[in-house]
């Protein structure tokens, strides 16, 4: 299978879905820059995360398409220019131990909350994998009722890739699609021979994962070469806002994702 930017699938009716779909993903490219500001729960208001609008701004200002904050966190929607960005709502999470989330808000608040989207996380190969999934699915039913895009964060673990081999990383983005997903974010090892199989085996969007500012890769060479080979866009926390000029670093993730100049 060949993923089709949601932007321009005919298949679905122009309707809240659709019209939310258009606020996600660039009309032009139909591939989707995001900036995620969900960590704090898990890493504390630090590193950049102490002055969430901040980022917000910083992704206005830097051509970003949208933003994954939780509920609590709509207040600094109240940025200037920020009614331009698609708004996802992450709606799983965990504090700081272990790796498997629980459902935390329900989608009938994120959608009381501005939400464009709604996500879940669930990590393939961990022990708490399939109940996590089982959430997802729960949760990606109901927000379809609403019309609401669900986007589906998966994250492949080393036990999963000892078990299976390199084809684990499309077999958690198959399984990110049949419960629901209609994008999916994840992280991928730079190898065009995993990044094209997962495109391939699903018809939903890719959305790379940015990983923490430390993972030693330039991430904008990277990203060029998993558009190329079809991923749908990034979603870009941590390398994006950590630094100390966050929408410079937006600027050129917003030109890797679509074309056009970078920041010098």
């Amino acid at each position: 299978m060949s993923p089709t930017p949601l932007t321009a699938r005919r298949d679905l009716p122009f309707d809240g879905f659709r019209i939310r779909c258009r606020r996600l993903f660039s009309p032009v490219t139909g591939r989707t820059l995001v900036i995620p500001l969900d960590h704090a729960i898990t890493l504390g208001p630090a590193g950049g995360l102490e002055d969430p609008a901040a980022i917000v701004e910083a992704a206005v200002q830097g051509g970003a398409d949208a933003v994954m904050l939780r509920p609590g966190l709509t207040h600094c929607l109240a940025v200037p220019g920020a009614e331009r960005l698609g708004v996802i709502m992450a709606l799983t999470g965990r504090l700081a131990d272990g790796v498997d989330h629980v459902q935390l808000n329900t989608v009938e608040y994120a959608a009381a909350h501005a939400a464009d989207a709604v996500c879940g996380e669930f990590k393939f190969g961990s022990s708490g994998d399939l109940e996590n999934a089982r959430v997802i699915a729960v949760l990606a039913e109901r927000a379809h009722d609403l019309g609401l895009p669900v986007l589906v964060t998966v994250y492949t673990r080393p036990e999963a890739v000892r078990r299976l081999g390199p084809g684990a990383y499309a077999h958690a983005c198959r399984i990110a699609e049949e419960i629901g997903g209609d994008f999916v974010k994840t992280a991928l090892p730079d190898d065009p021979d995993i990044v094209r199989q997962c495109v391939e085996s699903t018809s939903v969007p890719i959305v790379l994962a940015g990983g923490a500012p430390d993972a030693g890769t330039e991430l904008s060479d990277v990203l060029d070469r998993a558009i190329r080979l079809g991923i749908g866009g990034a979603a870009v926390g941590r390398r994006a806002w950590a630094g100390g000029k966050p929408a410079d670093a937006v600027r050129e993730l917003a030109a890797t994702v679509h074309g056009g100049p970078r920041h010098a």
